[in-house]
């Protein structure tokens, strides 16, 4: 009598298969999913900063602006009648951003101008509007 204690060609060549089959059916849900995540990451971000912005006008009484240039983002603050960087970030990943104009606000929380900031990846578009009255509504695009 035999003991074999292996496997053979023919099994181990099966069970390599069967992974194959089941990664490539959840390769489209793993990448679905990591966009989601890049996308929400970016809209958190760019919320966090504009509230960031509006507390900072408040507590120190003086005008922030709030500014996207190229996928970097810049908070600056008024001192003697110029403009300071007062905090500089940039966006990771494949995030595209568009925005129609840098908010000022003032140190009584509301901005001027109104401000449209639209975020997309290869799946997800979001707008994150600014209101006069310094309030942040997200929405998520349908395409």
């Amino acid at each position: 009598m035999k003991n074999n204690r292996g496997l053979t060609v023919l099994e181990l060549l099966s069970a390599v298969t069967i992974g194959m089959i089941i990664l490539t059916s959840s390769f489209p849900v793993i990448s679905s999913f990591l966009s989601r995540i890049e996308i929400s990451t970016a809209v958190s971000s760019l919320t966090s900063h504009l509230s960031e912005a509006r507390y900072l006008s408040l507590s120190e009484s003086r005008k922030v602006r709030f500014r996207i240039i190229n996928r970097s983002g810049r908070l600056d603050i008024i001192n003697n009648h110029k403009w300071i960087n007062y905090k500089s970030w940039e966006m990771k990943g494949k995030i595209n951003i568009t925005c129609n104009s840098s908010p000022v606000f003032n140190p009584k929380g509301s901005a001027s101008p109104m401000c449209t900031i639209k975020v997309s990846n290869k799946m997800y578009s979001y707008k994150i509007t600014l209101s006069f009255a310094g309030r942040i509504k997200v929405k998520k695009m349908i395409y």
